[in-house]
C-alpha cells in the first residue's frame, strides 16, 4: 500500500522536492551575497539609520536589501504551499479517478487506505520542510539581522514552519475529503489557512507569557525584545483600565509635552504622567521566551492538524462510494 501510494503520486511528490531543491540553492547563493555585503557594511562602520554619502555604505546597504523582502516571502509561504499542494490532491484526487473503489475491493479498509496515504504525505511534507529549516535559520541570521522573535523572523525560523506546513498539508487533505474537487480544495484552503495563521500571530503568540514594564524614559524598552502594545495606562495597572485602549491617552499626554509645534508651554514626561495620573508601560516578549513560543505554536497547529485528520476519516467512512 505505501508503495502503491508513492507510484501513484510520486509525481507531485517528486516536482515538490525539485522546488525546494531549487529554492534551497537560490537562498544559499543570495543569502551568502547578502552576509558579504553585510561584512562590508560592518566592517567601515556604516549605519543603516544613516548611511551617508560613501559609496562603499551604499553599495553594501544596496547588497543587503537586493534579495532580502522577496526571499523571506517565499521563506513564509514555501511551507504552507508545499503542504497544501502535497495534500489537496491526495483524497480528491482519488475520488476524481474513482481510483479508491479499486483499492476498497483489494481487502483494504477505507482507514488504513486514508491512514497510510495520509502518513506517506505527511511524511514528504515533513522531509522536506524539516531539510529547509536550518537552511531559513541561517538566512535569517545571514541576511535579515534581526532577533528571531520579531514575527517577521519567528515566522520563518525554528521548528515551527514544519508545523506549519503539516497544518497546510492535512487542511488541503480535509478539505479534498470534504469538497472531493482538487482545485476548489485548494482554492478554499488558502484563506483558511492565511486566516488561522493571523488569529495565532496577532491574538494567542503576543499574549503567552507576556512581560509587562513601566518604561523609564532614560532607558526605553529592552533590548532585543518583540514589543507587543505600549501606552500609557491608569497607575497601579499594567494595561488600559475597562472601556480604554493603549493610545486612549497619546493625545493627551504629546499636548501636555509641547510636541508638534502645541503653543501651549512644554512640560516634562514626569510632568504629564503626574498630571493624569498615568504610567508608560510596554508588554513585550523578551528574547528568552523565542523556544517557548515555538512549542507553543508548533502545539497549536500539530493539534489542529490532528483534528482535520479525524474529521477527513469521519468523511472517508460517509462516502458511499
Amino acid at each position: 500500500m505505501i508503495w502503491a501510494t508513492w507510484r501513484m503520486h510520486r509525481s507531485i511528490f517528486l516536482a515538490s522536492i525539485a522546488v525546494a531543491a531549487a529554492f534551497a540553492v537560490w537562498l544559499a547563493v543570495t543569502g551568502t551575497s547578502e552576509l558579504n555585503a553585510w561584512t562590508i557594511f560592518t566592517s567601515h562602520h556604516c549605519s543603516i539609520e544613516t548611511p551617508g554619502v560613501s559609496p562603499i555604505c551604499m553599495n553594501s546597504l544596496s547588497g543587503v536589501d537586493r534579495f532580502s523582502s522577496v526571499n523571506a516571502a517565499l521563506c513564509g509561504v514555501l511551507p504552507a504551499i508545499l503542504g497544501l499542494v502535497l495534500g489537496a490532491p491526495l483524497v480528491a484526487g482519488e475520488m476524481q479517478l474513482f481510483t479508491n473503489r479499486l483499492a476498497w475491493t483489494q481487502s483494504i479498509t477505507r482507514t488504513r487506505w486514508l491512514v497510510t496515504k495520509v502518513g506517506v504525505g505527511a511524511l514528504v511534507t515533513v522531509g522536506i520542510v524539516g531539510a529547509l529549516a536550518p537552511l531559513f535559520w541561517w538566512w535569517t541570521d545571514a541576511a535579515q539581522r534581526s532577533i528571531h522573535i520579531q514575527p517577521s523572523n519567528f515566522d520563518i525560523s525554528g521548528f515551527v514552519i514544519v508545523a506549519y506546513a503539516l497544518f497546510a498539508f492535512m487542511l488541503g487533505v480535509a478539505l479534498g475529503a470534504l469538497i472531493r474537487r482538487t482545485g476548489w480544495a485548494f482554492a478554499v484552503s488558502i484563506p483558511l489557512y492565511i486566516g488561522a495563521r493571523l488569529v495565532v500571530q496577532d491574538f494567542l503568540r503576543p499574549s503567552f507569557g507576556a512581560v509587562s514594564k513601566v518604561v523609564d524614559p532614560n532607558s526605553g524598552p529592552p533590548a532585543l525584545a518583540w514589543i507587543v502594545r505600549s501606552g500609557f495606562v491608569p497607575v497601579g495597572r499594567f494595561s488600559p483600565a475597562p472601556g480604554q485602549a493603549w493610545n486612549s491617552y497619546l493625545i493627551r499626554m504629546v499636548t501636555c509635552q509641547g510636541a508638534n509645534g502645541v503653543t501651549k508651554p512644554a512640560h516634562s514626561w514626569k510632568f504629564c504622567e503626574a498630571l493624569y495620573h498615568v504610567r508608560d508601560v510596554i508588554q513585550f516578549q523578551p528574547e528568552n521566551h523565542y523556544w517557548a513560543l515555538q512549542a507553543y505554536e508548533s502545539a497549536i497547529f500539530l493539534g489542529a492538524a490532528i483534528v482535520l485528520l479525524g474529521v477527513t476519516v469521519a468523511a472517508v467512512k460517509r462516502w458511499r462510494t
